[in-house]
């Protein structure tokens, strides 16, 4: 087995990492209600797996975390490092988010729209943590929500910050500590939120909470780069177990898997971050069960429309939901007719998602060729999503 990664060569198990996560949010948000009122154990325990699917933004935030810190160590002495990082970024991010906006501000009247000054937020990427202070800002439709979009914004803040961060620690052993302060400080805020009694969306939805995932994703491309590679595929396996453990024995003695729960919302996000963590680590090691299973194509193929996939989604489903009642009574059974529901929606979505990639955002994409960095090459696996 080689140890040696070359990070200007595509990494299809991120890909596949990448379709898992946004799989795993279409699920919760299609299917985690399906279940609700499901009588067999099967479909109960389907619900629990979907009930889980919100944490697929985690592994967004990891792998993130992971990417963005690679390539910005990567190229930190090169001198065109901001604004080819943020050129870059801009024209992978921006076009497809500022369209929908448009969509949504164009179909006003159809959707009963009630627009404030203050969405103007979320035009530069800060409706949140604007929503928690004016909680009814992503409601400002009785059809159509935008609360998804907190993951986003979380993202694009990150991007902004971090590479600044990056060349100032500049040396790896700088960058591992700030990433430690990082995951301390995520927790002991959660940790604060919840004595106190605020709202746990702080905890969920507020960028300081949550960058604990974000930086651990940092430290792995730091530490997979340096002498802490082979530690890192040693304990990776245990980190893993052990943090699914965790993460069981918490839902099953709270009997509930809402991310809101106060537990959930403090150790478990961190129990969470390890267990994502440690599954990126392991698509890393070559020849490795886990990388062979996330390279599989469909998973891949999904991790190609992924970011598409997260806008569109939500608003999507209020154009999809009708039919839901409709092929239930159709199948004259729950199970299947939940299950028809569930994969026409998918389908619906890729569909919408592979149009926007290939007539919207590879086109920009292309752009970002006249961005490149000088001393090093970005590698082609870059997280586009949330």
């Amino acid at each position: 087995m080689s140890t040696t990664i070359n990070f200007r060569n595509r990494f299809p198990a991120l890909d596949g990492l990448r379709g898992t996560a946004i799989l795993a949010v279409f699920f919760y948000h299609y299917a985690g209600g399906l279940t609700a009122h499901a009588t067999s154990v099967p479909l109960r325990a389907l619900g629990v797996v979907f009930g889980l699917g919100w944490t697929g933004v985690d592994l967004f935030f990891v792998l993130s975390g992971f990417l963005i810190t690679g390539i910005l160590y990567d190229t930190r002495n090169d001198p065109r490092y901001y604004r080819s990082f943020y050129c870059r970024r801009a024209l992978r991010i921006f076009p497809v988010y500022y369209f929908l906006i448009f969509v949504l501000v164009a179909c006003t009247n159809l959707v009963g729209a009630h627009w404030k000054p203050a969405h103007l937020f979320f035009v530069v990427y800060l409706g949140y943590p604007a929503a928690l202070i004016w909680p009814s800002l992503p409601y400002f439709s009785p059809v159509v929500q935008i609360t998804h979009l907190w993951s986003l914004s979380l993202e694009e803040q990150f991007y902004m910050m971090w590479p600044w961060a990056v060349k100032r620690m500049w040396n790896s052993n700088a960058i591992l500590q700030g990433c430690l302060v990082g995951g301390v400080i995520a927790l002991a805020l959660r940790l604060c939120i919840s004595l106190t009694g605020l709202s746990p969306t702080w905890s969920y939805t507020f960028l300081l909470c949550r960058m604990d995932q974000l930086c651990l994703g940092a430290a792995i491309a730091v530490a997979v780069r340096g002498t802490l590679k082979v530690r890192a595929y040693h304990w990776a396996p245990s980190m893993l177990i052990v943090a699914v453990g965790v993460v069981a024995a918490i839902c099953a003695i709270r009997h509930t898997t809402d991310h809101s729960d106060p537990v959930i919302a403090t150790i478990g996000y961190s129990a969470i971050a390890v267990a994502y963590g440690s599954v990126l680590v392991l698509c890393l090691k070559t020849g490795s069960l886990i990388q062979q299973l996330f390279s599989v194509g469909v998973l891949r193929v999904f991790g190609k429309y992924s970011y598409g996939l997260y806008l569109y989604h939500f608003p999507l489903a209020v154009a999809l939901s009708p039919m839901k009642n409709s092929i239930v009574a159709w199948s004259h059974s729950f199970a299947i007719g939940s299950t028809l529901y569930i994969m026409v929606c998918l389908s619906a979505n890729l569909v919408v998602a592979a149009i926007s990639f290939h007539c919207l955002e590879s086109p920009i994409t292309n752009l970002k060729k006249r961005f490149s960095y000088r001393t090093e090459k970005e590698p082609d696996s870059a997280l586009a999503c949330a």
